[in-house]
């Protein structure tokens, strides 16, 4: 039979083998093993690193070692697209001990892919120099998206070398000082006397950038064409402070999202009420006064149409009345956590144009659901476009709200109740009831009263259902049965 099957033949197979079963297909016979290989454009590995402290060899050795095993492995997949590696060290906090990891870089330049490869994640546990970037740059020359941990030192101008990088991520996880050149950043201010070259990239996502790293000013100067940025976990922004290279680089965001950045959350949500006159999404996690988050709803409200908030003592009510008197097009009000905030504040948005607008609402973890009873089910009311609703991890919800707010639901597609411990299958009998012509996706995880027989007619009543997460041991033969005959994807996760 294998002889019979054309190369193209068993290829256009392939495509259609979910990748849970490619061990499988690989031990078929060494053709099925070459083809699929071929036929593999995206690809994650796992490295193992050991400290070489704890090795007889020399560190080099261990390096080199890891590369030679790199460069083996991707010298069997020509055509991949999408690379992602990632180091295994065992031990922890050995991050400054490990050897540099130039080498894998070096080994992924040289593979057969390098001059395919659009989407490169590069996580090992050990930095990687700017140097050996410049010199992976002749061979990664498709490369739009790249992901790397630990550049040390913060020096950018490699980037230059990367004339279709749309999108750029910095995981700054090395956590001990370095002995850097001291004329590095001196030589980068000599240079900015130049004509400064705009940059391709259009997205940039920043982790542990410390209060007096420094480097990022080149960048800032560069990216004019930048759409989207994320900071994590940063204590400054790696620029002087009387630097106005940062501020500018803010004037074309569309989206801008800061986690755990409470050091420097103020400062650039006022850069942005004044530069960002295009924003039209705002993640705010752990940072921000409340008076900065007032002034840039105040200024720059009216034009978002994502507000996503976990401030449990910074946000109030005030600032739900500010966005209730802003004449605004806000599709998505995502709130965690949010201690302060009460009915009162949630009623005047939701009875507010922008309230009426909202079509994607999420209360999680918020006391204020438990606390009124129908304050759901009148957010719902006043909110007709709204299709889908996230109230995670609010644990004393009962299917009495559940089941009145559904009710008044008339286009939910999506719902997600993950840990509500106290909800039952009761409530899934309302999402039956109200729901079953429009309901696609639903997460039920950890909700300890609804069992497997509710699951399963869940799953043969619900007509658009097309994704279902739940515990893995709640899930009957009769429900897999039932979702592989409608193509109901069903996310299992045992979390007991």
């Amino acid at each position: 039979m294998d002889a019979v099957l054309c190369d193209e033949l068993i290829e256009e197979i392939l495509q259609r083998v979910p990748s849970s079963s490619s061990p499988s297909v690989s031990l078929v016979s060494k053709r099925w093993l070459f083809l699929l290989r071929s036929a593999t454009t995206s690809l994650s590995l796992r490295i193992p690193i050991q400290n070489p402290s704890n090795l007889s060899t020399d560190a080099s050795t261990n390096t080199n070692t890891t590369a030679s095993l790199l460069s083996n492995i991707l010298s069997h997949y020509p055509f991949l697209s999408s690379l992602t590696i990632v180091s295994s060290n065992p031990e922890e906090n050995l991050t400054a001990s490990l050897p540099s990891s130039d080498s894998l870089l070096w080994s992924i330049a040289n593979s057969p892919c390098s001059n395919l490869l659009s989407d490169l994640r590069f996580l090992p546990d050990s930095p990687v120099s700017p140097a050996a970037l410049l010199a992976a740059s002749s061979s990664l020359t498709r490369l739009t998206s790249l992901h790397i941990t630990s550049l040390l030192p913060l020096d950018f101008r490699w980037l230059t070398r990367f004339p279709f990088l749309k999108s750029f991520a910095l995981v700054n996880t090395f956590s001990k000082p370095i002995n850097q050149n001291p004329n590095l950043y001196q030589n980068l201010e000599i240079e900015e006397s130049e004509p400064v070259i705009s940059l391709p990239i259009e997205s940039i996502s920043l982790s542990g950038i410390r209060a007096k790293d420094r480097g990022l000013g080149w960048l800032w100067r560069r990216c004019t064409r930048l759409s989207w940025l994320q900071l994590r976990a940063c204590e400054g922004i790696g620029d002087e402070p009387t630097s106005t290279a940062f501020s500018n680089c803010l004037t074309g965001l569309v989206g801008l999202e800061l986690r755990t950045c409470r050091a420097i959350a103020d400062r650039v949500l006022l850069l942005a009420a004044d530069r960002s006159r295009n924003l039209a999404s705002l993640l705010l996690y752990d940072g921000g006064s409340r008076d900065a988050l007032h002034l840039f709803i105040n200024r720059r409200g009216a034009a978002l149409r994502t507000l996503d908030l976990r401030l449990p003592l910074d946000l109030h009510n005030d600032h739900l009345l500010a966005m209730a008197g802003e004449e605004s097009g806000l599709a998505a009000l995502r709130l965690q956590s949010c201690c302060l905030v009460t009915g009162d504040g949630l009623r005047s948005l939701a009875r507010a144009p922008a309230g009426a607008a909202i079509e994607e609402l999420a209360l999680v973890n918020c006391d204020v659901v438990e606390r009124e009873p129908g304050l759901l089910t009148f957010m719902v009311q006043s909110m007709r476009r709204l299709r889908r609703v996230d109230l995670s991890h609010n644990e004393t919800l009962s299917d009495k709200e559940i089941g009145a707010m559904l009710a008044s639901c008339q286009n939910l597609v999506e719902i997600r109740l993950r840990g509500c411990r106290v909800l039952t299958d009761a409530s899934l009998d309302s999402l039956m009831k109200h729901c079953s012509k429009t309901l696609e996706i639903i997460d039920i995880t950890r909700c300890a009263g609804v069992g497997g027989n509710a699951i399963e007619r869940l799953l043969g009543e619900m007509n658009q259902l097309r994704g279902v997460t739940i515990e893995e041991n709640k899930v009957s033969e009769g429900a897999k049965a039932i979702a592989a005959q409608k193509g109901i994807n069903i996310s299992s996760l045992d979390l007991w």
